[in-house]
């Protein structure tokens, strides 16, 4: 090895030493903040809490609005994607108690769902919709079950301790 390479090399190798618990220190940081944190509470619409502080939701908008309000009163707008759309989809889940896991969106309090149990008789339960027929499991409500056509169910089974 040419003698410059070998300088260059070391030169390398010191600067990654001296930066490395930088790097690993904001790697970790990232880590701890994309954690997923567990909430109870209601999922409720937005339009109605904003109405009570005085203040309306455009018509348009109301209906892509919901948030979480915790047993503290604490109120966490839902993120509108994938795991929340169950939600959106199925009123029954209204306005019950749940618990989501979830991360929080830089320093705001926009939830992003990626769990959802409901809260039976102070007992957690898995939420989906099952076909009898096919015996599939999906995550949201459908209008038929896209194997078959046939009815989906919407299940809450108690999650085993």
């Amino acid at each position: 090895m040419h003698a410059t390479a070998v300088r260059r090399t070391g030169l390398l190798a010191a600067v990654a030493v001296a930066l490395g618990p930088l790097v690993a220190g904001y790697f970790a940081g990232a880590a701890e903040k994309d954690k997923t944190q567990y909430f109870e509470g209601k999922v409720v619409p937005l339009a109605g809490l904003l109405d009570k502080f005085g203040s309306k939701l455009d018509p348009e908008a109301a209906p892509h609005w919901l948030a979480l309000v915790t047993r503290d009163g604490k109120t966490y707008p839902l993120i509108r994607d994938g795991g929340a759309r169950l939600f959106f989809k199925d009123e029954r889940l209204l306005n019950r108690p749940m618990r989501l896991g979830g991360r929080l969106y830089q320093d705001t309090h926009l939830l992003q769902v990626v769990s959802v149990n409901s809260i039976v008789n102070g007992q957690l339960c898995d939420v989906y919709y099952w076909c009898d027929v096919c015996s599939i499991r999906r995550g949201e409500k459908q209008p038929q079950c896209e194997c078959c056509g046939g009815p989906m169910e919407l299940r809450e089974v108690p999650l085993k301790k």
